[in-house]
């Protein structure tokens, strides 16, 4: 058991496939991660249930596949199933246990639905696939793009969309919210992902953006915005799943990038912050935004290197930016749409030195306490933003969590300090 743990300790943090083999080699049992360290870890908790317990007294040497994605783990799960036949693992034989996916291709507002048989009904078919397998992929699609969750064929028009559409996850035809021909530019590119080529949808989506920037529909290209980051980290394996921003927060976004006058929409907003007592344990955060929901994976907090218990906010803010764009994290994370700084003028202008320097083009901004007031790079007169506008409440939401980040990781470094 203890090599089995070593192994343990070794597995990647990225979603992929496990293996348990017996002392003979033999797979004894196929499972799908989201984080494959995270996933066979539970395995080794104390007080295991019977199923468990039975599983590991056989268990003898683990082995794993790392995917591109959660998606690819899913149906890599199923094939390895389906292959080797696991004694452990619950899968009938039958067909009834291997659905297909059905995308109805043959409807005027295409459908994608669990189907039992395979028609000659001009509908596409993928699988097959196990019967809980189907169903993910199913849900885990239907969050990536908006395609209808209503069963009614031909589609029923209605006058108030449903609740998929105010969580983000309906394109809502139902009310005509979305052309025929934006809907089935939608539908092509599940196609493409069940087809596992996941470039093709990414640059589907590219183009259809594209165009909505070019009607000057700017909620509608953040909305895709949004799918095409979520397609690319889910191609990446980083992908969360987390709920797509509902309208309301796109709308903030919006009305954010007009009172900013940015020229695209602020959907990734990164946010930085110093935090220390007279100098004492100097350190910063860094929270980020996507479509103005908190995104908590991509949170980092940084010991401030080049002061020693020497308060200097300026210069803090100056090292950070710098790690953030010029070391590791410019390769793991991708650029924001937005920088931003708790700090009024000195902070901003050191962000924009340090943001030059690293070669990354994007726009800063301050936003100071006490006033609230928005600082540019090199203009010392600040923007007054409405007080009750959602730009502002979008703003002061990120800034203080940023306060909120630092100010707990410059606690807990205190308190490390104190019981030594």
């Amino acid at each position: 058991m203890s090599s089995l743990k070593e192994k343990l300790r070794s597995l990647p943090a990225r979603p992929g496939v496990y293996l348990f083999k017996d002392k003979r080699g033999e797979i004894i049992y196929v499972g799908k991660a989201k984080s494959l360290r995270r996933r066979v870890a539970s395995y080794f908790r104390p007080r295991p249930g019977l199923k468990t317990s039975v599983l590991l007294e056989r268990l003898y040497d683990i082995d794993y596949i790392v995917t591109g994605s959660e998606l690819d783990a899913l149906l890599l799960e199923d094939e390895l199933v389906k292959k080797y036949k696991p004694r452990y693992n619950v899968a009938l034989r039958d067909d009834k246990a291997y659905p297909f996916v059905k995308l109805t291709v043959n409807e005027e507002w295409p459908r994608l639905l669990l189907a039992r048989r395979k028609e000659d009904d001009g509908a596409l078919y993928f699988g097959r696939y196990q019967g809980g397998m189907v169903r993910a992929v199913i849900r885990l699609i239907k969050k990536l793009l908006p395609i209808r969750w209503c069963k009614e064929s031909p589609l029923r028009k209605r006058e108030q969309p449903c609740l998929y559409y105010h969580i983000g996850a309906c394109a809502a035809p139902c009310t005509g919210n979305i052309s025929h021909d934006a809907y089935l530019a939608l539908v092509d590119n599940v196609r493409r992902i069940l087809e596992g080529k996941m470039d093709k949808a990414i640059d589907g989506l590219k183009a259809e953006m594209a165009k909505a920037s070019a009607k000057q529909d700017f909620e509608q290209a953040a909305f895709l915005r949004d799918k095409i980051e979520m397609l690319e980290k889910m191609r990446e394996g980083k992908h969360d799943l987390a709920k797509a921003p509902a309208p309301r927060l796109i709308g903030e976004v919006t009305e954010l990038q007009k009172a900013l006058r940015l020229a695209q929409p602020p959907m990734r907003i990164e946010c930085f912050d110093i935090s220390n007592i007279q100098g004492s344990h100097i350190v910063a955060s860094l929270v980020v935004f996507l479509g103005g929901l908190p995104l908590k994976n991509d949170y980092r907090h940084f010991k401030v290197r080049s002061l020693r218990d020497k308060p200097n906010d300026v210069q803090a803010m100056s090292e950070v930016v710098t790690r953030r764009y010029t070391g590791s994290l410019s390769k793991k994370m991708e650029l924001p749409d937005l920088v931003m700084v708790d700090g009024g003028l000195a902070q901003v202008n050191a962000a924009e030195r340090a943001l030059l320097a690293a070669k990354v083009n994007r726009p800063v901004i301050g936003l100071a306490k006490r006033e609230e007031a928005v600082y540019f790079p090199g203009r010392s007169k600040p923007l007054r933003l409405p007080r009750a506008g959602e730009a502002l409440k979008l703003l002061q939401r990120v800034r203080d969590e940023a306060h909120r980040f630092a100010v707990t990781f410059h606690r807990a470094r205190r308190r490390k300090t104190f019981f030594r």
